[in-house]
């Protein structure tokens, strides 16, 4: 994986892992250990970039100016997930602050880093947001009234084994 900053490539990654908290909380009552609602309060998107920490040789020889590590204070990226065999981007990391630095230097192996990044949003291979559209945002979930609960009007999703 390479990064880049514009079409600069600034470093590159050997594994990523990424994912999407929705803050999923439940909301109890007096009286009861069972939750009356649960709801996703806050989308918390993530995606993490491990790397070999090269020396200033390997750098050179890769092409990569300096070390991602020493740009990361106040810079934004967006962070592509590629597939490996078409090259589409699978999922686009937009807007990403580093949150966390990690280095690991173990006896006898290559030192490596790991660097966390929190999102403002992500994409699809479409460019459509995935963790923005009606079905979950609750500002656009009409209300249902009193006396018409049931599945149809809660939008409980039947699945069926084959």
């Amino acid at each position: 994986m390479t990064v880049l900053i514009g079409d600069q490539a600034i470093g590159f990654a050997q594994t990523t892992s990424h994912t999407f908290d929705f803050g999923t909380e439940g909301i109890y009552g007096i009286g009861t250990s069972l939750p009356q609602e649960i709801q996703q309060l806050r989308v918390a998107p993530q995606i993490t970039i491990d790397s070999f920490s090269l020396t200033q040789k390997g750098l050179q020889t890769l092409g990569y100016p300096i070390n991602l590590a020493s740009i990361l204070a106040n810079t934004q990226f967006n962070l592509f997930v590629v597939d490996g065999q078409t090259q589409q981007p699978l999922f686009t990391y937009v807007g990403c602050v580093a949150s966390n630095f990690n280095e690991n230097i173990p006896a006898n192996r290559p030192i490596t880093d790991a660097v966390t990044f929190l999102a403002m949003d992500v994409l699809d291979s479409t460019g459509q947001s995935i963790l923005n559209s009606p079905t979950t945002n609750a500002y656009q979930v009409p209300a249902v009234g009193a006396g018409t609960l049931g599945p149809a009007n809660l939008g409980v999703a039947t699945v069926t084994a084959a």
